[in-house]
């Protein structure tokens, strides 16, 4: 949202930086081994940040709806928790923008 004295386009920094004060969105598709997806959909529930998780077919096996303070936050879901998880083959994590 556009507030008094802002001017667009707004450079990456100003972005970045307007983003951290608020919170980071982003979608994670996960590919994993089908007889793991229960294990793994029980794990993905207790995370913190999780706002949903669907069992979906096509490429991806999972689809993750996270919502996290900031960037490091989601790394670090991303990295140290899911990537983790027995069965996760691949996690593409396509954070939100704002166009």
């Amino acid at each position: 949202m556009q507030t008094q004295g802002e001017s667009y386009p707004m450079s990456i920094t100003e972005l970045m930086e307007m983003e951290s004060e608020f919170s980071i969105k982003a979608y994670i598709l996960i590919k994993a081994d089908p007889r793991e997806i229960p294990s793994i959909m029980l794990a993905l529930s207790t995370f913190d940040g999780v706002k949903t998780a669907d069992v979906v077919t096509g490429p991806y096996d999972i689809i993750v709806f996270a919502e996290l303070k900031n960037q490091d936050e989601l790394g670090r879901l991303v990295i140290t928790k899911i990537h983790a998880l027995e069965g996760v083959r691949e996690a593409l994590t396509c954070v939100v923008v704002k166009v």
